[in-house]
């Protein structure tokens, strides 16, 4: 069984990326890289000699979902993937909103069809 980290080669992302390999977790990243790098997820190998499965994209891609879900056992979700900026969340307020409000429902949609996920926040 997998965790899925959104936002996991992010700063925060990337932390939990490395504390869950090295408790022996397998995991799986989705990350569209708008705030972060792969180069991340490469000092994540090498800091802990493991590699987590990644997945480019965004969450809001529901097709990418569903693929990443059937692909993988998944057991839990982390989710860190947002929009950090204080001031972009001034100029867009509802980009931010949309992409907070719309994550839900995706997780939802696929507890009605499957198992139960634990979502931890």
């Amino acid at each position: 069984m997998a965790i899925l980290v959104t936002g996991g080669a992010g700063y925060i992302g990337s932390h939990t990326v490395v504390e869950l390999l090295n408790a022996g977790k397998e995991v799986v990243v989705l990350d569209n890289l708008c705030n972060s790098s792969p180069k991340s997820l490469e000092r994540v190998k090498q800091i802990t000699g493991k590699e987590a499965k990644f997945y480019e994209g965004d969450i809001l891609d529901r097709a990418l979902l569903q693929k990443i879900f059937a692909e993988n056992e998944i057991s839990s979700v982390i989710h860190f993937a947002g929009l950090k900026a204080v001031g972009e969340s001034v100029q867009k307020p509802t980009r931010i909103l949309h992409e907070q409000c719309r994550w839900h429902p995706c997780i939802n949609s696929r507890n009605e069809k499957s198992r139960c996920l634990e979502l931890c926040i």
